[in-house]
């Protein structure tokens, strides 16, 4: 497992930052909403580095709106798209289309080729974007049944009024796989928990996926070191 540990979320945004500005133009990137990566996308819109790479949303809640102030797509433009001063190319899920729709717009916007670079958040479950416990590590796309603890860290944390939240779409963990480089960002006290659990169980036998993914040499856990220990 390849973990790196920073001093504040500033200094790991700008680690972020600066691979970032090491890609090749029209590299194609997936990010996460969320708080996890605010201080990223903080740093990088203050930049022009965006302008030059393509986007993609890692995953969207199902038969929720897209301007709801909750859905990923609001969160992603709220957090980093709206404060660039520049345009930003943002590949995304529409909540009201079919898996299979959504799929071929994805593959259609990568024309061939895979992501060259990956944010990650972890959820309290150790999900990644949508792909609950329990999921098959084998998919590139699928449509997903939220997990309990989902629902209530999103409805609680996302929404300002009453919500159904029972599924999602995401980008799966096969094809996060086949990307040139994952990094997977931990910066909060909060997940502390599920943090030491992906340090300290076995990868090839857990049905969680930040835990699964730990064993693959292009994936780089990314976190502050308040959670070590």
């Amino acid at each position: 497992m390849k973990s790196t540990a920073f001093d504040t979320n500033a200094a790991l945004a700008e680690q972020v930052v600066s691979e970032l500005a090491a890609l090749k133009p029209h590299s194609r990137v997936l990010i996460p909403s969320g708080s996890t990566p605010q201080w990223i996308y903080d740093a990088l819109a203050a930049t022009d580095i965006a302008e030059r790479l393509t986007f993609f949303a890692l995953d969207e809640w199902v038969n929720v709106p897209s301007d709801s102030d909750g859905s990923c797509l609001s969160m992603i433009n709220q957090d980093f798209v709206h404060k660039c001063a520049h345009p930003v190319q943002l590949i995304h899920f529409d909540p009201d289309a079919s898996t299979e729709q959504n799929i071929a717009h994805y593959n259609a916007a990568l024309n061939g080729e895979e992501f060259d670079y990956v944010i990650l958040g972890v959820g309290m479950n150790g999900h990644i974007g949508l792909n609950e416990p329990g999921v098959a590590f084998d998919a590139d796309y699928l449509q997903t049944k939220l997990d309990d603890v989902t629902i209530k860290v999103a409805s609680n944390k996302y929404f300002s009024g009453d919500v159904t939240l029972t599924e999602g779409i995401t980008v799966g963990i096969n094809k996060i796989l086949k990307a040139g480089k994952v990094i997977v960002v931990i910066n909060h006290e909060a997940k502390k928990e599920i943090y030491q659990e992906i340090v300290h169980i076995d990868a090839q036998h857990t049905l969680i996926p930040a835990i699964y993914i730990k064993q693959f040499p292009q994936v780089h856990y990314y976190i502050t070191k308040n959670l070590q220990g």
